[in-house]
């Protein structure tokens, strides 16, 4: 899974550049831009664990590509217990992110019906009774 700011540089890191390049629509001015960069919070911490993360899983991937076919059938087994493992842990922190989204989502709306429906979409999509109100 790759960012959607594009890294132009290619070093693992968003310059202030890159990210005012990919906001660049005219929505936001370059103050605010400034601003929004340095009112990340908690999810500044996040967003450097996840690119810690992201190189951790590509150089993994990496050297499994490198190793695997030469690997004995334990290692080979191993690998494939990792991988899949990495997979599912991802995929879990994905649907908790999803939900997470959707219950922001319902709270900004102020329309009654549409806060129903997406409650009983979230609840329908295995989100948490409390997620759905956050």
């Amino acid at each position: 899974m790759h960012s959607v700011v594009k890294d132009t540089f290619y070093d693992g890191k968003l310059s202030f550049e890159e990210f005012k390049a990919y906001f660049a629509d005219g929505i936001l001015t370059t103050d605010e831009l400034h601003y929004f960069s340095q009112h990340l919070g908690e999810y500044l911490d996040v967003l450097s664990a996840l690119e810690k993360l992201n190189v951790a899983v590509l150089k993994a991937m990496d050297k499994t590509k490198e190793e695997y076919q030469g690997s004995s059938v334990l290692g080979q087994f191993v690998t494939r217990f990792m991988l899949r493992e990495t997979s599912s842990q991802l995929l879990s922190l994905q649907m908790s992110l999803q939900c997470a989204m959707e219950a922001v989502e319902v709270q900004s709306s102020t329309t009654p019906s549409f806060i129903f429906i997406r409650v009983q979409f979230l609840l329908a999509e295995g989100c948490s009774p409390v997620s759905a109100f956050i």
